[in-house]
């Protein structure tokens, strides 16, 4: 299998900087790997001297893999998951076995210093990305709400770094075309403007045959602005905004036959599809001085869904449902942080927020829902909720550097977060024959937790670096918009301790940067997905306990002049030690589901410099990314096998011009993306074929 040589991992791709002497062509190269450098605002400086893991994804990489999406950038970074199906609507995001596939997401998620709290927003076109840091492990002492699992941190260009235009158009089977415009201009001295638009689409993957028609057409088109003015020398105001539009087919899912491993064709009767306009607008003021830097982020985030869905997956008039969804969120964070280089530095903040979620959903059983007897006649199940979360916070994080001996750093933090929910909640049926009552209630929740972390970080050499981290990670609880229980109203708050050790290296002149760490995770209250008992929808419960551990190794190297070898390799292993959903049920020792076992990528990256006039460069890059064994329900009665996919890139590189032939799946590797079950059936979506394209880039 390609690369498995270089199953040690990758977190932060870096571009080599290589130094030689041309004239002495038998030497091997003087190799220099620029050191990571983490750019949030609450805990910046270079990765070897953080004690934490993290995955660097820059622009170059981004580019040459053709990244536009987190989901797609989730292939690169070791023990980060975010798999591909059903829609946008569903994109669950585990870090380190971490994560929701409901309601709010269990990884943050900032883009330009600006939150994203729900995860049915995660999945958008990165346009302009500059770079995408990832976090691992808990990340609520500096960050706050439900980053128990991690943080992903999204960066645009700068248009105060960079200016020019690019222009990018992709395109490929099935009938896909994509087209980026982006232009990044300094006004005058003291203003600049970044503006940038993405047009995407494609037919489809998978044709529904009762319809004759693609289940999962998709188009989206989004735009980003980015002003700033540099107001003097001390102060920077940044006014950032974000738009996007969707319409997406979606959720093609087939009958599964578990007895023989066959599948059926994607055949249902009701398209399903799933609509979204998104907005998210902030203003970022920083003042900085040369002793502290003051930063004040204003947010509003806005969006509203449809999501239309064949709840029976097959060709019956069984159940079919209509959800709309409505976001507004506001909040507001202030910090105060050291900004010199003295031994002891220090960050205070401040935040609040506000977020109001409108839910309408109307399921409606059809006739053959009668004729099996799901139902005594035609009925139309309707409700209304309306959620209201609002939340403040203290927090302070202190580090004193050579503590005791040089190079050795404390770092400790406490954040105090208090959050309360209400629920105003309508519910009602409409039939021929005789239905329960309407039913309305109002319901309110309140949380306040203590978030601690102790961290020691030391650099044992320039570049080399030794730490280990004791975190509390949590997650607030919330209202479940579907239930057909009282007691499934709502679920507790989820809470853990993480363990964390691991080392950070450079080797052999800086031709090797690796970074390792192991971690352990006691996992208390843990929020679990479930089916609704009539198999009509899903919630969230709360388990017992459950432990998740395990390592991730991050590599890089360049053995010789123009050739980069990268990896990552991340394992997982997450299980439940007390969970009993019912009295006659005992699920401890059960993995949990939707966690890969391991996640794996390796690469080879080789670029020949040409000696002709228009071109440049010849660049390839081949790699081969690997998803461990997961299961899919907490019983652990169906999984999908380890699986991995084999993909290329060939570039062809002029001064101003790029041209670039991608295949993903080259192989054509047959897997499952997802599995469930539901009405007497199972379920599976089938990951993506072969796919083959090309990609012109110009730059003016």
């Amino acid at each position: 299998m390609l690369c498995l040589f270089f199953l040690v991992g990758w977190s932060h791709h870096l571009r080599a900087q290589v130094v030689y002497n041309a004239a002495d062509t038998t030497r091997l190269p003087q190799v220099e790997l620029r050191e990571v450098e983490i750019t949030a605002m609450r805990e910046s400086g270079r990765l070897s001297s953080l004690p934490l893991s993290a995955g660097v994804l820059d622009r170059g990489l981004m580019q040459e893999q053709h990244v536009s999406s987190l989901k797609q950038a989730s292939r690169y970074v070791a023990n980060l998951f975010m798999p591909d199906y059903g829609s946008r609507l569903t994109s669950p995001v585990y870090i380190r076995g971490v994560g929701s596939r409901i309601n709010a997401p269990s990884v943050g998620l900032y883009v330009d210093n600006i939150p994203y709290f729900e995860k049915s927003v995660f999945d958008f076109d990165l346009l302009n990305v500059e770079r995408i840091e990832v976090l691992r492990g808990p990340q609520g002492t500096l960050y706050g709400r439900n980053t128990m699992g991690g943080l992903i941190n999204v960066f645009s260009q700068s248009p105060f770094s960079h200016q020019g235009t690019d222009l990018s158009v992709s395109g490929g089977n099935p009938g896909h075309a994509n087209a980026m415009l982006s232009h990044n201009a300094r006004l005058s001295e003291t203003v600049a403007l970044s503006a940038s638009a993405g047009l995407n689409r494609h037919s489809g993957f998978f044709r529904n045959e009762y319809l004759d028609q693609m289940a999962d057409a998709h188009l989206s088109a989004g735009s980003r602005l980015r002003l700033a003015w540099q107001v003097n020398t001390a102060l920077m105001a940044e006014v950032t905004s974000h738009f996007e539009y969707l319409d997406q087919g979606g959720y093609p899912y087939a009958v599964h036959n578990r007895n023989d491993g066959t599948t059926g064709p994607v055949s249902y009767n009701d398209p399903s599809s799933y609509q979204r306009k998104m907005s998210s607008n902030g203003l970022v003021l920083t003042y900085a001085t040369p002793a502290v830097k003051v930063q004040s982020v204003s947010a509003m985030q806005y969006f509203d869904d449809t999501q239309s869905i064949d709840q029976d997956f097959t060709a019956a008039a069984l159940v079919f449902a209509v959800q709309e969804q409505d976001q507004h969120m506001l909040s507001q964070e202030f910090t105060v942080r050291s900004n010199h280089d003295r031994d002891y530095q220090w960050v205070f903040g401040a935040f609040g927020f506000r977020q109001t979620v409108d839910h309408a959903l109307r399921i409606d059983f059809g006739q053959d829902a009668v004729a099996m007897r799901l139902v005594p006649g035609l009925l139309t199940r309707t409700q209304r909720s309306a959620t209201l979360v609002r939340g403040a916070a203290l927090l302070h994080q202190s580090s004193l550097h050579d503590l005791l001996v040089p190079g050795l750093t404390l770092t400790a933090g406490l954040r105090l977060d208090h959050e309360e929910a209400s629920l105003d909640h309508n519910a009602a049926m409409e039939a021929a024959f005789p239905t329960p009552p309407p039913v309305a209630f109002e319901s309110r929740l309140g949380f306040f937790q203590l978030l601690p972390r102790l961290a020691l970080n030391y650099q044992v050499k320039e570049g080399n670096s030794l730490y280990a981290a004791i975190v509390r990670g949590y997650k607030t609880g919330g209202f479940n918009v579907v239930f057909e229980r009282d007691e499934d109203r709502s679920f507790d708050p989820e809470s853990s301790w993480n363990y964390e050790v691991g080392y950070k290296g450079r080797l052999f002149g800086n031709r090797l940067s690796w970074q390792s760490s192991l971690f352990y995770i006691d996992w208390n209250n843990q929020q679990i997905y479930q089916m609704l008992p009539s198999g009509q929808g899903s919630m969230l419960k709360n388990a017992g306990m459950s432990v998740s551990k395990g390592l991730e190794l991050d590599l890089e190297a360049v053995p010789l002049k123009n050739l980069i070898l990268t990896g990552s390799f991340g394992y997982t292993h997450a299980t439940f030690t007390e969970n009993s959903p019912n009295p006659a049920t005992d699920l401890a020792g059960n993995f949990i589901p939707y966690i890969p076992r391991y996640t794996l990528f390796a690469g080879v990256s080789y670029r020949h410099p040409t000696k002709n006039s228009f071109l440049n460069a010849v660049r390839m890059h081949v790699n081969y990314r690997g998803v461990g064994e997961h299961h899919w329900d907490d019983r652990n009665t169906f999984s999908q096998a380890a699986y991995g996919t084999l993909n290329m890139v060939v570039a062809l590189e002029a001064a101003r011009l790029g041209l670039d032939l991608f295949a993903n799946n080259l192989t054509g590797t047959d897997y499952h993306s997802f599995s469930f079950a539901a009405l007497g059936n199972h379920y599976v979506q089938q990951g993506r074929p072969a796919t083959f394209g090309m990609n012109l880039r110009y730059s003016f």
